[in-house]
């Protein structure tokens, strides 16, 4: 973590001696990469990803359900084969399609919390959309589960059908996402109070990720 912070700082030298003329003006702020949070963005996503995260494109996105719904099938896939499979039988080609129908229903009845300790029930199955790490080692079945976890990093998320906002940092567990993150760079005078008033006056708590 150390190399990645000293690597943003570097990058923040940088902006401070950057020549005037390099650097934009917008409505009296500089708008020069450095100045933007984008070298934060970066090392928190090189921090995380060399801790057990990957990438999820924002592209993949599914803004009316505020899922990745690829994540989620691909998790469910890797640790409940035969439960899917269970279900494929059933309902064929629309079984990917009723898993996220149901999981969205039980996330709106019970919430994601919920959800993600006690699992979701899809024509009567069980699924599980987390596992937790076990209190120890002697099961190994639900340890090697627990391995499976798809922990999510998404940068510049545009979130809603409705506008063009977008958020700097997500992360989600196996497609179901969890945090909002807003960047601030103190060099370009911003603080926490801006990211408090984007998410007070700019978020719109109506919007299903939120």
């Amino acid at each position: 973590f150390q190399s990645h912070k000293l690597k943003y700082q570097e990058q923040v030298e940088k902006e401070k001696n950057q020549r005037q003329s390099d650097c934009k003006t917008e409505k009296g702020k500089m708008t020069n990469s450095y100045t933007k949070e984008i070298a934060f963005e970066q090392m928190i996503e090189d921090h995380l990803l060399d801790h057990g995260y990957q990438v999820v494109h924002k592209s993949v996105y599914d803004k009316e359900n505020a899922l990745f719904r690829g994540e989620v099938i691909r998790f469910i896939k890797n640790t409940q084969l035969s439960e899917f499979q269970k279900l494929e039988k059933l309902l064929g080609d629309q079984t990917e399609q009723q898993i996220i129908y149901d999981l969205i229903k039980w996330i709106d009845l019970n919430g994601v919390l919920s959800t993600l300790r006690h699992g979701f029930k899809c024509y009567g199955r069980l699924l599980q959309i987390t596992y937790f790490k076990p209190s120890h080692s002697m099961n190994a079945e639900v340890s090697a589960k627990y391995e499976q976890n798809i922990l999510g990093i998404t940068r510049q998320l545009q979130y809603s059908s409705r506008n063009h906002n977008s958020l700097d940092v997500v992360l989600s567990v196996n497609g179901v996402p969890l945090v909002t993150i807003e960047l601030k760079n103190p060099i370009s005078n911003q603080t926490i109070g801006h990211a408090k008033r984007q998410y007070i006056q700019d978020r719109d708590p109506r919007d299903i990720l939120f």
